[in-house]
């Protein structure tokens, strides 16, 4: 603040009447006397110097006022500078009421003395009135105390809506200055409302005081850094008028340290709209938190990938989802309402079609606002026929165009080809992305899957797939699928596709431009003729029933034809023409009734790589089909009874993928014969890429599929004579269900010159074993000791297993599974423990174990050195266990004592108890230590359960306060 113009007085009339009264105070006179003229100067120099000051409180309070309504700082110090003034004049108001005119030599000299004092305070005050800092500085627009009340007011229609307040609140509670997140995003896809949420999580930080200074950028498409520096220096009001961007990136730093006023400033940094990472040095900040200035940053992206490169932790990404039915129709309500009857029906057909997008049913109400019946029956039937071009179609554009590479946009648009609110499997697309080479550099069918894994993973991430029920398929939300459809209608990439009614599809006379065609043919008797398609790549085509009847040259002139995939038609053309043999690479006949066909007619289609019968009423696999000498993939899941003529799988010798499972119960599996198996045995020793996948024999479940996997359902005689454990050794994942093998080293290839790296186990990442009726116990010592890889263990429904492992006769000091982190063992009645005869067992990567109907036990550790009836002995070290899920233990009373002996405290972070009915209570002594990083527990359906912990008071207080941090969610 500026210096006032007057200048304070000298006191001149206080020093004259001091000279005046000095000759008189010579005269010896009566001393109370001169205490009374002495306390008289000092009250008088008393009214001077406080008359004096309130002329410059009025100057201070005045430029006070002027700051404010300018918008400049009032410096810090003036606040309790006037407080002082104030108190100062509360205490001359009382001397002078005191004294008035008392000639009471006591009071007055009292009066004098207080006034003494008075006049040091004043002096005092002067002084420090003197070291003010008056430079008129702007207040910085990001102070939370400068903020005007409605500067972050969100949407109405947003604010109750349940299925968002669970992800509402949990943003609320990482933004806690306490909360030791760092960072939090709000993740969705475009037009959801992750803007919106956040404005209101903004407000409550603002009206609750969270933080010191609040920030806020929009980032938008492009990410410009010296954009967004500008907008940082606007907040912090720090002038920004260099050009290098390292030098801003400096003088921010130390506007952010200046005004964090050694970190008892917290701030809030909130980006919105992030579409690429954005660096923290070049806004000042560092990525590490509590590096001199205390803050959290609050994102909003469509893109998880971008949250993650930022440094978002996984549980503190958010995702924010659509609405349900009952919130849909109420947002659309709260912009347009209609006591119509019919209109009302209309305005919720139309919100089933914006399938809880937000942006989408605002936008259509408020389109819909004041217009006609017709209006609004007109935009139904857009909707209905994907004419999405004023509901949201630039929000999909804009993510479209922000992928990296066209093999994620290539396979976005293949999921166009499926019907509305469809599972699209993901292995089709693999297959179909293969038949159109949109993989480069890609050499084998593993890696196309896996090329395709990370494609789809990244449209999850940026929100235009969605997560479907099974990691196998995904979903891709209507309004997305309406706007693929629209791009279908550009020549780059013309596309049929039509999967409602067939009977009215018809194409214009651009078809020569038509690259894909897919269609639901129902009720079609014949397909139309007189249509040629030169440039189709992929023909799709669904449900054809036994009237539907196709030219004989409807193959004729389709020469790119790479791919063809019939699912559920009664009778498909199977192709044989020569035009369309050149560059067919895919064929696709599922759930296909081909009795009564033959199909030799394929094995002329010489470049094909991929062929697929599944679930196809298939006999008879002709010869001719080893004349396919590109075959990588050839699938006959759920073939039933299907024969294979002899010499077929010799001649396949680029075979990589083989699938004869049958996952329905109670059907025949492939019927293979001696020259059969004698040929796959050969091909798994022949052909480097064989076992990517073989599936063999009855259902047999897993989550497990297509990563060198191997899944039988044989008998140990079957299984020795065909040959099939060769294939062990290239099996990473293995699903058994042998039901008369004694363990696993039953059924090993034997060789006793082999080391342990040659052993059939050896590259077994991945084991599940089930309905083995024989199986007494799973692992030999020599078996075991060759399990370096396994990390994923399950054992289920084997009804005589007694142990885990079995060292028989030898004695074993150790045994080791060095990166097992999954331990399931479920429907075993017979079970007594891992092992019984070995002194320590060490499981020192285990993370997470399944209990499941093992009746045997009465706890999961003992209690005591010796006890038996516990699952895991105190030799059992599993330090890293951090999830422990156990259901229907019929006998278990108690599940984990605290009092055990390991290298390492056990993390828990989740437990989960299920219908055991005699469990009493869950940690019957002194929990407190396993408590420490739990953070769920739950308990269902445990009828005699009588307390969760029974914690004894000498236990707490005497683990330290670092147990007393929980956060358990119960």
């Amino acid at each position: 603040m500026q210096v006032l113009s007057k200048e304070y007085p000298k006191m001149e009339a206080a020093n004259e009447t001091k000279r005046q009264v000095v000759p008189i105070l010579m005269v010896p006179i009566n001393r109370y006397l001169r205490y009374l003229i002495l306390c008289t100067i000092y009250m008088r120099e008393m009214v001077i110097k406080m008359t004096e000051l309130n002329v410059v409180k009025d100057g201070v309070e005045e430029k006070m006022r002027q700051n404010i309504s300018n918008n400049l700082e009032v410096p810090v110090q003036v606040g309790g500078w006037l407080g002082d003034v104030e108190k100062i004049n509360a205490k001359v108001e009382n001397v002078s009421r005191d004294t008035g005119s008392c000639f009471n030599i006591k009071i007055r000299y009292r009066a004098g003395r207080n006034a003494f004092e008075i006049n040091e305070e004043i002096d005092s005050v002067m002084r420090r009135y003197k070291e003010i800092n008056r430079a008129d500085h702007p207040i910085p627009p990001g102070r939370v105390d400068s903020m005007k009340p409605s500067t972050s007011t969100p949407s109405a229609e947003h604010n109750d809506f349940q299925s968002r307040e669970v992800t509402f609140t949990k943003a609320l509670k990482a933004l806690d200055p306490n909360h030791k997140s760092h960072m939090i995003a709000l993740c969705g896809m475009g037009g959801v409302g992750k803007t919106t949420m956040m404005q209101r999580l903004k407000k409550i930080a603002e009206e609750k005081k969270m933080f010191k200074f609040i920030v806020e950028v929009v980032i938008g498409e492009k990410t410009d850094p010296i954009s967004i520096q500008e907008a940082i220096s606007y907040y912090l009001s720090v002038e920004l008028s260099e050009k290098n961007k390292s030098v801003r990136a400096n003088k921010l730093r130390r506007g952010f340290k200046a005004k964090s006023d050694g970190g008892k400033n917290k701030f809030l940094i909130v980006l919105d709209d992030v579409w690429q990472s954005v660096d923290l040095e070049d806004i000042g900040l560092s990525p590490f938190p509590n590096q001199c200035v205390d803050f959290k940053v609050l994102l909003t992206s469509r893109d998880r990938n971008v949250c993650t490169m930022m440094g978002v932790e996984g549980n503190s990404i958010l995702h924010v989802g659509l609405l349900i039915d009952s919130e849909e129709h109420r947002l659309f309500l709260q912009f347009v309402e209609t006591s119509d009857h019919e209109l009302h029906k209309i305005g919720e057909d139309i919100v089933k079609k914006c399938c809880g997008l937000p942006i989408s049913i605002k936008t259509m109400a408020c389109t819909l606002r004041d217009k006609s019946k017709d209006a609004w029956k007109d935009a139904l039937f857009r909707l209905e026929h994907h004419d999405i071009e004023n509901v949201a179609s630039k929000v999909f554009k804009t993510s479209y165009e922000n992928l990296q590479d066209d093999e994620t946009k290539s396979t976005f648009l293949l999921c166009g080809l499926f019907p509305e609110d469809f599972n699209i499997p993901t292995e089709e697309l693999v297959r179909y992305g293969w038949g159109l080479k949109l993989f480069k550099k890609v050499y084998t069918i593993r890696e196309a899957r896996t090329r395709l894994n990370t494609c789809i993973e990244r449209l999850i991430h940026t929100n235009l797939l969605l997560e479907s029920v099974d990691v196998r398929w995904v979903k891709m939300h209507d309004l997305v699928r309406a706007f693929v459809l629209g791009m279908y209608s550009k020549v780059e990439h013309a596309s049929i596709v039509n999967h409602g009614n067939t009977l009215e599809w018809h194409v214009d006379d651009t078809d020569d431009s038509y690259k894909r065609l897919s269609l639901t043919c129902k009720s079609m008797s014949e397909f139309p003729r007189d249509l040629k398609f030169p440039n189709l790549m992929i023909l799709k085509l669904i449900h054809g029933d036994k009237f539907l009847r196709f030219p004989q040259d409807f193959y004729e002139g389709m020469g790119k034809l790479q791919v063809i995939s019939y699912n559920k038609m009664k009778y498909p053309l199977l192709p044989s023409s020569f035009q369309c043999s050149t560059n067919l690479r895919v064929l696709h006949l599922h759930e296909c009734s081909l009795r009564m066909f033959d199909c030799s007619c394929i094995g002329n289609l010489l470049n094909l790589e991929m062929l697929s019968f599944a679930d196809s009423g298939i006999e008879w696999l002709p010869s001719t089909i080893g004349n396919l000498k590109k075959i990588r993939l050839l699938d006959l899941t759920n073939c039933h009874g299907l024969c294979i003529a002899n010499g077929v799988f010799k001649k396949l010798v680029k075979l990589e993928e083989l699938y004869m499972r049958v996952v329905r119960q109670h059907r025949k599996a492939v019927n293979l014969t001696e020259d059969n198996c004698n040929e796959m045995a050969e091909q798994a020793t022949a052909i480097p890429d064989l076992s990517g996948a073989l599936f063999y024999g009855d259902s047999i479940k897993s989550r497990h599929s297509y990563e060198n996997t191997l899944k039988l359902v044989v008998q140990k005689g079957e299984l020795l004579e065909s040959r099939m454990n060769e294939l062990f050794k290239k099996t990473e994942v293995l699903c058994l269900s042998v039901g008369d093998m004694n363990d696993l080293e039953d059924i090993e290839v034997k060789s006793s010159s082999q080391p342990f790296q040659s052993s059939s186990f050896y590259h077994l990442r991945v084991l599940v074993v089930s309905k083995c009726a024989e199986l007494k116990h799973l692992f030999t010592p020599g078996v075991t000791n060759t399990l370096k890889k396994l990390e994923h263990l399950e054992v289920y429904k084997c009804d005589n297993m007694e142990e885990l492992i079995h060292t028989g006769d030898s004695e074993e000091e150790t045994i080791t599974f060095p990166k097992l982190k999954f331990l399931s063992l479920c429907g075993l009645p017979k079970l007594s423990g891992l092992c019984n005869n070995v002194k320590i067992i060490e499981l020192p990567q285990l993370m997470e174990l399944e209990l499941d109907n093992i009746p045997g036990f009465t706890s999961i550790y003992p209690m005591k050195k010796y006890e038996t009836s516990s699952l895991l002995k105190e030799e059992v070290l599993i330090p890293k266990l951090e999830k422990l899920h156990v259901s229907s233990m019929w006998n278990l009373k108690e599940i984990w004592p605290c009092e055990f002996k390991t290298s390492e405290e056990v993390k828990f972070r989740e437990i989960e108890v299920s219908n055991c009915d005699k469990l009493v209570n869950l940690f019957p002594h002194k929990p407190i230590s396993l408590l420490h990083h739990l953070e769920e527990l739950q308990v269902k359906n445990c009828g005699s359960i009588e307390s969760l912990f029974n914690i004894h008071l000498d236990c707490v207080g005497a683990t330290g306060d670092e147990y007393n941090n929980s956060g358990v969610r119960v």
